[in-house]
Formats: C-alpha cells, sequence, structure tokens
C-alpha cells in the first residue's frame, strides 16, 4: 500500500473541520460515531437500522457490507454487544477501520474483499448492514444475491442510498433507483422502503459549507484527497434534481 495516498485518504475522515461541517448542519441529528463524507448518516438512519434488524443479543452476527472506517462496527460493537465483520473493497478503508477499532477487535472482524462475493460462509449472519454504498455497485442483482446467501432464514438487511436517474460524474456512479424490485429479485421481502427524511437541504448545506471552509480544509486534507472533496462539493448539488436518498429494510424468507 502506497503511504502517501493512505496518508491522503485518511486525512479526510480525521479532518476536524470536514467533521465539525457536519455536526453543525445535522445538529441534533448528528450521530456521533460518524465518519463524514461518505457516508451521510443521520442518528435517525442509525436507529432505523437497528431498530429493524431487532435486538439479537450479545452472540450474534451482523456484516457491515462497505464498512469504510468503520463507523457502524464501532458502534454495533461499543454499544450492541454485537459481533460484526466489516467488508470493503479499498484495503486504505480496511487499515483505517483497523486503527479506529483498535479497541474493539476482539468483537470485529475486518476484510479487504468484494461485497459482490464476500466468500463468507452461507446463512451465517444475524442481519447486515450497508449504508451509502450500493449505489456504488456496478451490479445490484449480483450483490443482492450475495446478501441472502449469506444471511440466515428471516434475517434482514437494512441500510440506506441513493437512487440516480442518471449516472453521477460527482460520485462515479451509475444510473440505477428501482431497488424494490432488484431486492424481490433476489429473493429478499421488502419490508420498508422510504425517501429519507430532508436529505437535499442536509447534504445541499454541508457541500456549501465544505466550498465556504476551503481554507481551512485545504490545510488539514491533503492537497490530492482536498481536490476529490472540493470537486465533489462543487459538482454535485447539480445532480440532486435527479437523486432522492432512501432507506430499507429487507427480509430473507
Amino acid at each position: 500500500m502506497d503511504e502517501n495516498a493512505y496518508q491522503a485518504y485518511r486525512s479526510v475522515i480525521v479532518s476536524p473541520t470536514l467533521r465539525s461541517i457536519w455536526a453543525e448542519v445535522y445538529g441534533g441529528r448528528f450521530w456521533p460515531d460518524l465518519d463524514p463524507p461518505w457516508t451521510q448518516a443521520t442518528i435517525e438512519d442509525v436507529r432505523f437500522v437497528t431498530d429493524r434488524l431487532g435486538a439479537h443479543g450479545a452472540g450474534s452476527r451482523i456484516v457491515d457490507l462497505g464498512c469504510g472506517s468503520g463507523c457502524f462496527l464501532r458502534f454495533a460493537a461499543r454499544d450492541l454487544g454485537q459481533r460484526v465483520v466489516g467488508i470493503d473493497a479499498n484495503p486504505m478503508a480496511i487499515r483505517l477501520a483497523q486503527e479506529l477499532c483498535a479497541d474493539l477487535l476482539d468483537k470485529i472482524t475486518l476484510q479487504t474483499g468484494d461485497i459482490e462475493d464476500t466468500d463468507l460462509p452461507a446463512a451465517t449472519f444475524d442481519g447486515a448492514v450497508s449504508l451509502d454504498v450500493l449505489l456504488f455497485v456496478s451490479d445490484k442483482d449480483r450483490v443482492l444475491r450475495e446478501v441472502a446467501r449469506i444471511l440466515k432464514p428471516g434475517a434482514r438487511f437494512a441500510g440506506t442510498t441513493f437512487e440516480l436517474k442518471a449516472p453521477s460524474a460527482a460520485v462515479s456512479a451509475p444510473a440505477f433507483n428501482a431497488y424494490p424490485n432488484a431486492f424481490e429479485a433476489a429473493g429478499l421481502v421488502v419490508e420498508v422502503y422510504e425517501e429519507a427524511t430532508d436529505w437535499r437541504r442536509l447534504l445541499e448545506e454541508v457541500l456549501s459549507a465544505i466550498l465556504t471552509r476551503e481554507a481551512a480544509l485545504s490545510r488539514e486534507i491533503h492537497p490530492v484527497a482536498w481536490s476529490r472533496v472540493r470537486a465533489w462539493a462543487s459538482s454535485r448539488p447539480s445532480e440532486l434534481a435527479d437523486s432522492r436518498r432512501t432507506r430499507f429494510c429487507v427480509r430473507l424468507p
């Protein structure tokens, strides 16, 4: 792993100014474990996920598909007492998750891998989570079949994603807005599929604040990483008319 690339990646997640922007815009809806900017979950989104998955007890196993730097992993292991497996395709995300979850690694297992083909045993997990990751997956049908394969019968998959009516250059994601049909095609029963509350206002205000506080952010974030964050903040607003942030919960019969 290139150390300079890793430090650039890490500098975004640990930026105090970036975190303060999220906290100020989200207010009472800010999730303390959040690692902005790639996951945009509010505390309401996290409560939705945990309420839908249910309390399986200390011996339960949850898988976080696209775990990033491990914000949900830390929360589930520390506050819910669950054993959690985190998978992400980016080895830099897994390395940072290992750092940030260092005191919880007795309950957390991390692996670099493709969530479309996890290589995990079938019918293993009591629940699955994915926060703002499915939009990036090119083959939605394949990843959802994989979710169905690794869940125990009756287990649930809950999370958030973005519908995209057109491809997004800002986040390099393909167009896709037929999630309910895709869930059902994978053999999953849709229990809840709804628009996330006030998502557009929150995102617009965050993006605006990033551009307003460019001087501070450019000092904290590695130049290569900052150019990507700035490009996202500049170009994403024009795409929001073709986007919709949603929450979902589906169940394996």
